[in-house]
């Protein structure tokens, strides 16, 4: 069987349908939230949900933007740049809208306010760089790449499933100290929130939020850490492949 039949339908609009309400239902979602908390009942800012309008715009249209320019290729790197796109939905409501936003507008002092903010960015960018550096090990120094792309004559063939479940094996064995990092940022992200119970005076109006954030940092770092994954082994390397090759990479079924 050659590799054109195994190719399907059309796998970019195939993805770009797959996330179509994620990305429409979590920023929508945060918009209506932010408009509710921070515009009526707290009249701190208008711009939580024009933001939360313009991401949800944003993450609705990018994927067909996509699409039209990757149609009928079965592209692997169109269909993790869409899949990217759903996971950052995921993340703008759990880490933007949920922890940052809480920061930002809700009230509560000056320093608390900064510590929880900086903390946080902080905090996501470490996490986000250890999973890079996690993701480009399992790259460079396992059989990944040879596990999950496949030579198929006039292309490269990847099955997203295969490709997953290779990854997660190799990446569990050779990610340094994952339980380590792990417990470091589930441990301290709360600690933010903590210190706002302690100082702010007005806990009970803003208390929802606060429940809010502190689900949403550990949850956003997790689906932070996802989107660098996705970007790495489903952009970016799929690309390099594609310059190093002079071959597509595409997904088959």
């Amino acid at each position: 069987m050659g590799s054109i039949a195994k190719l399907p339908p059309d796998a970019v609009l195939n993805a770009a349908k797959k996330v179509t309400s994620m990305s429409l239902l979590l920023p929508g979602l945060a918009a209506g939230l932010s408009y509710a908390a921070y515009a009526d009942d707290l009249a701190a800012s208008a711009w939580p949900w024009r933001i939360g309008l313009f991401v949800t715009l944003a993450c609705l249209l990018a994927p067909f933007i996509i699409y039209t320019k990757a149609r009928q290729t079965n592209a692997l790197w169109a269909c993790g740049a869409i899949a990217a796109i759903g996971i950052f939905a995921v993340y703008y409501f759990f880490g933007v809208f949920s922890y940052f936003y809480y920061f930002m507008f809700a009230p509560m002092p000056h320093l608390v306010s900064w510590l929880g903010f900086f903390g946080g960015v902080t905090l996501t960018v470490y996490w986000m760089i250890m999973i890079g550096r996690g993701v480009r090990h399992t790259i460079r120094s396992t059989s990944f790449v040879e596990t999950a792309f496949i030579d198929d004559g006039d292309v490269i063939s990847y099955r997203i499933q295969t490709g997953m479940r290779a990854f997660e094996r190799l990446n569990k064995e050779r990610l340094p100290f994952p339980k380590i990092y792990l417990y470091v940022v589930y441990g301290i992200a709360p600690f933010y929130l903590i210190l706002n119970r302690l100082f702010s005076e007005n806990f009970g109006q803003t208390g929802v939020l606060l429940f809010l954030a502190i689900l949403g940092m550990p949850v956003s770092l997790w689906f932070a850490g996802l989107l660098v994954r996705i970007c790495l082994v489903m952009i970016v390397l799929p690309l390099k492949i594609e310059r190093e090759r002079h071959r597509r990479v595409v997904v088959v079924e």
